[in-house]
């Protein structure tokens, strides 16, 4: 069960119900805090809906005189839990319950949920401790027991039951959809979520039949105004390549800019939502960018290929640095001789400190040496250090991976396809594990095109991969999105939208703070497409 547990001082306020949620009018909707940021536990559970749990020893001790002494001693009783609260109850949306608990004769108070995990509440004077059942999914839907045992040295008190309910909506339900003539034609390319729970789309439209690229922010609600649509160079042709963002909102932006120098890949920093873009890099002449990631220390990989005077590409890489220019390091595969193989990232993913990249490899593979894809990894360590992968011949004889994240043990979760050398493609998601050896694979899917299939892939706290592709053999015009968990062989869940038979495409997903699904692309008549799922 996805649930987790996080320390909190504040008590959450439940969300607007989910027919509310296209109409929702306050960034905040999903979780919102109540009283005193200090978390003052004893105001909070001043108000209505505490369980005051009956049974802890408040019967008196006997009391003898030490005749050697003057000082009286009088034992402590049995740790005991006095009063809970949880709240929301239910919840409604993706959040965090807040758990409430006063305490006697106590050192701490052990929280285990039904699904095994068990989490220490944090103090926040003696006798009151708080912290957060965060629920990230509505695949828990339904009654929950939450099992609360107050402790001292090594005396444990009577367990108390604390039960509450998880009212998410149904996972792949819509709860917003919006595409149309809004900004014009155009498209979302990539999406990421701010501090604040705002979500922010990269994407691309046509004003005067020029290609602009442009940023929209949206609040929780789906709603956004004139001061949330920004263009990105709005002097120069632009096509969008991808989002990052860091931990303080900070939006690292990369496009392919057209200058007069041609067409080359940007990065650019963006402080804060309204600030002016800051330079951090360009590309060099016939450099492809197709993806960024972002490393914990700050550190920003622009990932892609790159041609060698040899006619084929090699794994280009140009890493940023916090306050420092960029390095570039290229990559030729080393098998057989040096350029034999062109190598074509579609994406990259940071684990811990090694940056790991996938995408097709190109040339003679198998015995009889026939030019064929095949799907590679490439790990690069602390040092710039290689280590190859190159996925062998199976059934299909070619291969390639489309897109990678790192799921909650650190293993590479890829989406990718098998196809013949007439490739009709058939899409896959991979899970290898951190030794570099394939631990689960289910299929996706047969696609028309490689166009079709894997578009992008992130893996969710609730424990499953969620895949953005277009549409399936009968529904080939949805804008599809699908969860994927590692236990099951078909999805979990499933989102597809069209509206008549135009073409729909899903091209990226975000993930909220507490698993929200976010998702965009092109919708119906060639306008942006944005929805929110529940997931």
């Amino acid at each position: 069960m996805a649930i987790r547990v996080l320390p909190a001082l504040a008590l959450l306020a439940a969300c607007a119900p989910w027919p509310q949620w296209e109409n929702c009018p306050d960034t905040d909707c999903a979780t919102t805090s109540t009283g005193d940021s200090t978390g003052d536990i004893t105001t909070l559970m001043s108000g209505g809906g505490i369980q005051t749990v009956t049974g802890a020893d408040e019967s008196s001790t006997d009391v003898e005189l030490d005749t050697s002494s003057t000082t009286l001693t009088e034992p402590a009783g049995p740790p005991a839990v006095v009063e809970l609260k949880l709240t929301p109850d239910p919840i409604g949306f993706n959040g965090a319950i807040t758990v409430a608990v006063s305490a006697e004769h106590a050192d701490g108070v052990r929280m285990e949920l039904d699904s095994g995990e068990v989490i220490e509440l944090a103090m926040i004077e003696p006798g009151l401790f708080d912290g957060e059942i965060a629920v990230l999914t509505g695949l828990v839907n339904g009654a929950h027991v939450a099992l609360l045992t107050p402790w001292r040295d090594v005396v444990d008190g009577e367990t108390v039951q604390a039960p509450y309910e998880v009212a998410l909506p149904t996972p792949g339900s819509q709860g917003f959809w919006e595409t149309g003539d809004l900004i014009g034609g155009g498209q979302v390319a990539a999406m990421g979520v701010l501090p604040t729970g705002d979500v922010v789309e990269l994407g691309t439209f046509l004003p005067n039949g020029e290609s602009r690229c442009y940023l929209r922010r949206r609040n929780k609600g789906g709603a956004w105004g004139p001061d949330d649509l920004v263009t990105i160079l709005p002097d120069n042709n632009c096509a969008p390549i991808d989002l990052v963002i860091g931990d303080d909102g900070a939006m690292f932006v990369a496009v392919n800019r057209e200058g007069v120098d041609g067409v080359r890949w940007w990065l650019a920093k963006i402080p804060a939502w309204g600030q002016a873009p800051m330079n951090l890099g360009l590309g060099a002449e016939d450099e492809t960018a197709v993806a960024l990631s972002r490393h914990s220390s700050g550190d920003v990989a622009v990932c892609g290929y790159a041609p060698s005077p040899w006619m084929d590409d090699d794994t280009m890489v140009r890493i940023f640095r916090p306050n420092l220019p960029g390095e570039t390091l290229n990559f030729d595969f080393p098998l057989k001789q040096a350029h034999w193989f062109a190598e074509r990232p579609r994406d990259c993913v940071y684990v811990d400190d090694t940056l790991a990249l996938v995408g097709e490899m190109y040339g003679p593979h198998g015995d009889d040496n026939k030019l064929r894809d095949r799907l590679f990894i490439l790990n690069l360590d602390a040092e710039g250090q290689a280590a190859w992968t190159v996925a062998p011949s199976g059934d299909k004889t070619q291969s390639g991976a489309q897109a990678v994240d790192t799921d909650n043990e650190g293993r590479l979760v890829i989406a990718g396809y098998t196809c013949d050398d007439a490739c009709q493609p058939e899409g896959d998601l991979r899970i290898y594990d951190t030794r570099g050896e394939l631990a689960w694979q289910t299929s996706l899917g047969t696609f028309p095109t490689k166009q079709f299939g894997t578009r992008h892939l992130l893996w969710s706290p609730a424990g499953y991969a969620l895949v953005a592709t277009g549409g399936m053999k009968g529904n080939e015009t949805a804008f599809t999105v699908r969860a994927f968990a590692p236990s099951k062989i078909e999805p979990v869940w499933t989102f597809a939208r069209k509206d008549g038979q135009v073409l729909h495409l899903a091209l990226a997903l975000a993930i909220g703070h507490y698993g929200e699904v976010y998702a965009g692309g092109l919708g119906a008549n060639g306008y942006p497409a944005v929805a929110y799922i529940g997931g």
